[in-house]
């Protein structure tokens, strides 16, 4: 079984698809097969990652289109054709069985390559509104994953599921108790804990602050 992983940009869109990549390595006995995992975009995001879960990177050219204006927009609208021909090629090299999107710029033209082949696109949704890259998907994909209710409004509702977001097994082990230690935490006193991201994090950090 191959399987194409794409979205990066972030650790937003890169960690769920290890996550994804971790549950499937874990299931590879209970299915009975071989699971050949790559990881395409322009860049690696995070290499040691993929070597620990045995996926191989496979480069794709891929531009951003902003909201404001900039001279990189028309540079970046041609490196989008291009990288979509050079997606067309690597997935016509490997023919994976289904290419699973996270969303992000860098997925743009290898959806729409693995639409062209014919080959089954999944794309999952981490926020409650959808980026511009997964509301372009989302009339290619086969199945779609939500993390929110409020973004099921968004798409098709036959081909949509609540499925959460996936998160790494080292969220799930005992806390590192070097690392409590260090950030001076005392087990079992109470804290608060803010977790952020995007453009609110600066925000809500510094009022945190």
């Amino acid at each position: 079984m191959r399987i194409m992983l794409v979205g990066g940009g972030s650790g937003g869109h890169f960690y769920p698809l290890m996550a994804t990549a971790e549950a499937l390595r874990a299931r590879e006995a209970e299915l009975g097969t071989d699971i050949r995992m790559y990881y395409i975009g322009p860049e690696i995001f995070d290499e040691p990652a993929l070597g620990k879960l045995s996926i191989s990177y496979v480069h794709c050219p891929a531009g951003k289109m902003r909201r404001y204006f900039s001279i990189q927009n028309f540079t970046d609208f041609f490196r989008n054709i291009y990288g979509f021909f050079v997606a067309l090629y690597q997935l016509f090299s490997l023919y994976p069985d289904v290419v699973f999107s996270k969303g992000s710029h860098t997925s743009v033209p290898v959806v729409l390559a693995a639409f062209v082949l014919q080959i089954p696109i999944v794309i999952h949704e981490s926020d409650a509104k959808p980026g511009r890259a997964n509301m372009f998907a989302r009339r290619f994909a086969r199945y779609i994953g939500i993390s929110y209710p409020e973004a099921a409004k968004f798409f098709e509702a036959k081909k949509t599921s609540l499925v959460g977001i996936p998160l790494r097994k080292a969220f799930y082990e005992e806390p590192n108790t070097k690392c409590l230690r260090e950030q001076k935490i005392i087990p079992g006193d109470p804290y608060i804990m803010f977790v952020t991201g995007s453009l609110g994090a600066e925000r809500l950090n510094n009022f945190v602050l």
